[in-house]
């Protein structure tokens, strides 16, 4: 890509928007999504060999914020009253942020990449530079809080276990990989 500002001006360019909707997701509140947004932007073009491409940048920045918000140790802001209006996702649906801050952070970064990204346990413990293990731990005790806890949501635990993709396929032509 040539530079880390040219890895970081393609990753907020291309993907910022994405990025802080993936944050406040993780967070539930703005002011802290945007931090974590941030901390991952330093993160991910900040430090060690820079990035092939634009793509290769956004992956390795999504990572960085996966990995801060299940590492992070700052308390969580207190959640925040919306309006019956903007709560729900669409109308008739329940609000997915209000539901996930039910959960540990661990088990919070878990089920958004099993259920948002689509991934299996596998592909999250790369993700996240963790055991596997863990994060079958983490998917079976947050799918099972959740399902207790808010049953409108029809979350199938086994189902947050065993699915899933393992890995992502890419295909490039005309490109080194």
């Amino acid at each position: 890509m040539g530079s880390r500002s040219d890895a970081l001006r393609a990753v907020t360019r291309g993907h910022g928007v994405d990025l802080l909707a993936r944050a406040r997701l993780l967070t539930g509140d703005d002011a802290a999504a945007g931090l974590l947004v941030e901390r991952a932007l330093a993160q991910g073009t900040g430090r060690g060999h820079v990035a092939e491409s634009p793509d290769d940048a956004t992956a390795e920045v999504r990572r960085a914020l996966h990995r801060a918000f299940r590492r992070s140790k700052e308390p969580e802001p207190p959640l925040v009253e919306r309006p019956a209006a903007e709560g729900a996702d669409a109308p008739g649906e329940p609000d997915l942020r209000e539901a996930l801050r039910l959960l540990s952070r661990r088990e919070r970064v878990a089920l958004v990449l099993r259920y948002v990204d689509g991934m299996a346990a596998t592909a999250i413990a790369v993700e996240l530079d963790v055991s596997v293990k863990a994060v079958l731990a983490d998917l079976r005790s947050g799918a099972s809080r959740l399902a207790a806890e808010r049953p409108d949501l029809h979350v199938d635990v086994e189902d947050a276990v065993e699915g899933g993709v393992e890995e992502e396929l890419t295909v490039a032509f005309g490109a080194r990989r």
